[in-house]
């Protein structure tokens, strides 16, 4: 495998100038957290809905189908930042506290107990692109990985209207 890369220490060579060139990055994915609030995004535009979730105890949120004229989902990742799930923890009703585990000891006359710590909640980041204009929704139901899906699993759903984009895209 090779690497490259460029250093940002002094030069061996004090007097000859150096010139460097700024690349624009890829702007920030706007993230939303609240259902309450409706979701404006452009045409092409990358964004990302948060939620908090515990998949080392098997829960997530599982999508339910969207309008695919509408819209086209990236993907899902799991983070562990406590700035955004303190972040979707707020915004949401969705509780995911983490909870301990009484397991009895296994054939002892003494009636201790063996305390195993949960699993601390993740937040779960699902992203999306508008591909037309229009207003659609997604939906996603709280489940647990093999669980069978109940009707007191939890429900959100976003609403999100797909905007022309501002400015097209150059090339360069």
């Amino acid at each position: 495998m090779l690497f490259g890369g460029c250093s940002g220490g002094s030069s061996s060579n004090a007097d000859q100038d150096s010139t460097s060139t700024t690349v624009p990055g890829a702007p920030e994915t706007p993230t939303y957290v609240d259902p309450a609030i409706p979701i404006s995004s452009p045409v092409g535009r990358e964004f990302a809905i948060m939620l908090p979730a515990d998949p080392g105890s098997g829960w997530r949120w599982i999508l339910s189908p969207i309008d695919n004229n509408k819209l086209i989902a990236l993907g899902s990742r799991f983070s562990d930042d406590a700035q955004l799930l303190a972040k979707a923890d707020t915004a949401t009703t969705t509780t995911t506290q983490a909870t301990t585990t009484t397991v009895a000891a296994a054939a002892t006359d003494s009636p201790t107990a063996t305390t195993v710590p949960a699993v601390l909640p993740l937040v779960q980041i699902i992203s999306f692109a508008g591909r037309s204009i229009g207003a659609t929704a997604v939906t996603f139901q709280y489940s647990q990985i093999a669980g069978v899906p109940e009707a007191k699993n939890r429900v959100v759903t976003f609403s999100i209207q797909i905007v022309p984009n501002p400015t097209p895209p150059t090339l360069r």
